[in-house]
């Protein structure tokens, strides 16, 4: 196996099973929010607290991940996000120690995610790049995925607690496994290199990250909040377990995020990224404001419309991000994808706590049309993107 396929495989496989740790907490919800008698919108801010983390650790990881080995930076904080996640487990007594915990679990994650794209941004060129950064984030999307049913599973053999702790523990021998298997590319981690904040001016680098900032308003929204809705569908209802059905069609919307993925990286590297990103996420609006309109009364059209969901939801993340990483120089790739993320995760941070507020007030059809706010904004943002390039002819992403 060529060292390069092997840094994928391993880098993919341990961030799938890391990303248990941020899902889980949404697959159990129902019994969280039972458990500690929390409102909607304090269910909203345990969960965005993951990413407050995030948000305040990205830019300092990316920059680390240019400067330093990011394969060390991948496994130290992949261990750092197990212990965290499992201290939110069992030590979590209400919306105040919950969103710690959540937030130094974010932070860590912030070390595994974007360095561990800056890591395969070293090993593949531009030509196959998009398909790596599928694979990477589709397991992760898979991982997720997983993370819903088994939690549930899990929760019904004890408790919500117990399911958390379980699914979070493995993030540890992933860390050791990616600093034990995983290898930087020659000539990566000098220790020299001054990032140029400029970039963060350009309007390419801008448009970029509007557009992914709007995918993950949709995203994360979605996927906080599924399992909740699914809950209350008169589908699912009717199933006689409502709770472990929820669980199984919200882990398929999170799973069918891999093939998504997967999906939008190799069509991103034949049509282009911008037509690749803006096909899946004028898609996914069209499914997010059907979710909170019609009244889903089949289970089996229900599942349909999930699975189509889960694909159309993730396809535009790895193009988006590979476009980032053609935008950089080569020496900043990191940091620019942890402002990509910094700037971009803020919205995913805020929008559960926005579908809560508006779920409270108004119901699920008003909180799933917070989101499609979110796809008219990215849906323009690539447009101008796509004007952009044009008046740029020397300079170009990959089919744009």
């Amino acid at each position: 196996m060529q060292i390069r396929t092997r840094v994928l495989v391993v880098l993919s496989l341990s961030v799938g099973v890391i990303s248990f740790s941020w899902a889980n907490y949404s697959a159990v919800l129902p019994l969280v929010v039972a458990d500690l008698t929390l409102s909607g919108t304090e269910a909203g801010v345990i969960y965005s607290a993951y990413f407050v983390g995030y948000v305040l650790a990205i830019l300092p990881a990316g920059i680390i991940a240019d400067r330093d080995s990011p394969r060390r930076l991948v496994g130290i904080t992949a261990i750092g996000t197990g212990v965290f996640s499992v201290a939110f487990a069992y030590l979590t007594v209400g919306v105040v120690t919950g969103s710690v915990f959540r937030i130094l679990a974010g932070a860590c994650f912030a070390g595994v995610y974007v360095p561990g794209m800056k890591l395969l941004s070293d090993w593949f060129d531009a030509g196959d790049r998009g398909r790596a950064f599928g694979l990477y984030v589709g397991v992760l999307s898979l991982g997720s995925g997983v993370a819903y049913p088994l939690s549930t599973w899990l929760a019904t053999v004890d408790d919500w607690r117990f399911a958390i702790a379980v699914t979070s523990s493995v993030a540890v021998p992933a860390g050791l496994a990616v600093l034990w298997l995983a290898a930087d590319a020659t000539g990566t981690g000098t220790g020299d290199v001054a990032f140029d904040f400029s970039v963060f001016r350009e309007k390419k680098y801008l448009y970029v990250t509007t557009a992914y900032a709007s995918h993950n308003w949709e995203l994360f929204g979605v996927q906080n909040w599924i399992v909740a809705f699914l809950v209350a569908t008169p589908a699912v209802v009717a199933t006689g377990s409502p709770e472990v059905t929820a669980g199984v069609l919200g882990g398929v919307l999170v799973a069918f995020g891999a093939p998504g993925n997967v999906l939008g990286g190799w069509l991103s590297d034949r049509l282009g990224r911008i037509p690749t990103s803006g096909g899946a996420l004028a898609a996914s609006g069209v499914i997010t404001v059907s979710l909170g309109i019609f009244d889903w009364t089949i289970v089996a059209v229900l599942a349909g419309v999930i699975l189509v969901y889960g694909i159309v939801l993730a396809a535009d993340s790895a193009p988006l991000s590979t476009a980032m990483s053609e935008i950089a120089d080569d020496d900043h790739v990191g940091a620019a994808l942890a402002g990509q993320s910094l700037l971009g995760f803020i919205p995913g941070m805020i929008s559960p706590v926005v579908f809560g507020v508006a779920l409270d007030r108004s119901g699920f059809a008003a909180a799933f049309g917070t989101l499609f706010v979110g796809v008219v904004v990215g849906l323009g943002s690539l447009w101008l993107l796509r004007r952009e390039l044009d008046s740029e002819p020397d300079f170009s992403i990959t089919g744009r």
